[in-house]
């Protein structure tokens, strides 16, 4: 299932980028998606930075279909590295990763973050897959429709606050 979201700030693709980097941020965002964490870090290894971190996740929100199959809260671990884009915005590679009843669902794919009317127009692209048989369509559709509606909002929020 695929994920194409854009959003824009006010605040320029550097600024943007250090928000998002910074292991407080991190904690925030998690404290705001009710999700425990578990462990974060903030990596500058060169010309790209790693971050990444491990929670337990609730499970509020999800399909009724599922819900009776998974405890109150999955663990997701979410990496993201980030390098320049080479013309004045910032690309990462996403990879995140949540363990359901012994299935990965599996989101992986692209954010960006460039240049736009004196901010910052940041988009992400990815797809969504569930390694589970019969109910895999159904499960990914449950993950974007999470990601997209609850995750990604819940960042947003989290970081227009903290921009200012």
């Amino acid at each position: 299932m695929p994920i194409d979201v854009t959003q824009t700030y006010a605040a320029d693709p550097d600024r943007v980028l250090a928000v998002l980097t910074d292991e407080r941020f991190l904690r925030e965002f998690a404290q705001a998606l009710e999700a425990q964490v578990e462990e974060v870090s903030s990596r500058q290894d060169g010309a790209s930075t790693r971050t990444s971190l491990r929670m337990a996740a609730p499970t509020t929100g999800i399909p009724p279909v599922f819900a009776r199959f998974v405890g109150r809260t999955v663990p997701v671990f979410d990496v993201h590295t980030w390098t320049a884009d080479g013309s004045g915005g910032h690309r990462a590679t996403l990879d995140v990763r949540a363990e359901i009843m012994g299935r990965t669902a599996v989101v992986t794919g692209e954010r960006r973050l460039l240049p736009a009317d004196g901010g910052t127009r940041a988009t992400v692209t990815g797809d969504v897959r569930v390694d589970a048989p019969i109910i895999g369509r159904q499960a990914e559709s449950a993950v974007q429709e999470l990601v997209t509606a609850v995750v990604l909002r819940r960042e947003h929020e989290t970081l227009l606050r903290r921009l200012g």
